[in-house]
């Protein structure tokens, strides 16, 4: 899609969450031969501000720098879990092209109250489980996993619906010894909410 869109003052950037650094994501960066800019967040910092729950998530920035649509959790390509098949987002990617074609005017640019749905303001539970997570992975980092599994359970169970904490723990230590369970089970856990919610293109529509 960049390229077919390049031309037309339209850019993808990525960026790659995750606190092992470099050494982790370079590897997918390589194998996919991305010709776009692709970034690394170790702090996980992006994820924190934009309320980023799991990847991916897609942002929609015009050209003035203003974001206009949020935190959609969608991939270019589906594929089904059951069959193996895999196909093209078709629905995202035209919903993408009407926005570079029309701008503002498009139908799928979100008004102030469909971007506050998708990241709304940060309560005292959000700020208690990114300071949790924060401790957490820095103490991880630097050997001392079972302080981190502390601080990491502290997180998880002030946000257990932030995927993205989850999984970041998860990558830092052993699910099944530390967690008691599997990530299919896990992404099963009611209590977690949905692992990707479904793709809405039309609730929170611009008009």
């Amino acid at each position: 899609m960049r390229q077919e869109l390049k031309d037309s003052n339209f850019e993808v950037v990525t960026i790659a969450c995750d606190a092992k650094g470099r050494a982790a994501v370079e590897p997918f960066i390589e194998a996919a031969h991305q010709m776009h800019p692709s970034l690394l967040d170790e702090k996980l910092a992006v994820a924190e501000l934009y309320d980023v729950r799991n990847v991916p998530a897609a942002f929609w920035i015009d050209e003035t720098g203003r974001m206009v649509r949020a935190n959609d959790p969608i991939y270019a390509q589906k594929r089904n879990r059951e069959t193996g098949e895999v196909t093209l987002n078709r629905e995202y990617m035209d919903a993408v092209r009407d926005w570079v074609a029309k701008g503002s005017a498009s139908d799928y640019v979100m008004n102030e109250h469909g971007l506050d749905a998708r990241m709304p303001a940060l309560d005292s539970d959000d700020v208690q489980a990114a300071a949790f997570f924060q401790l957490g992975t820095y103490l991880a980092m630097h050997g001392h996993s079972a302080d981190a599994l502390v601080h990491f359970k502290r997180a998880h169970a002030r946000r257990p619906e932030n995927w993205t904490y989850k999984r970041q723990a998860w990558s830092l230590g052993d699910i099944e010894r530390d967690y008691g369970t599997t990530f299919q089970e896990a992404v099963k856990d009611p209590a977690s909410g949905p692992f990707y919610p479904p793709l809405d293109l039309g609730d929170h529509r611009k008009g």
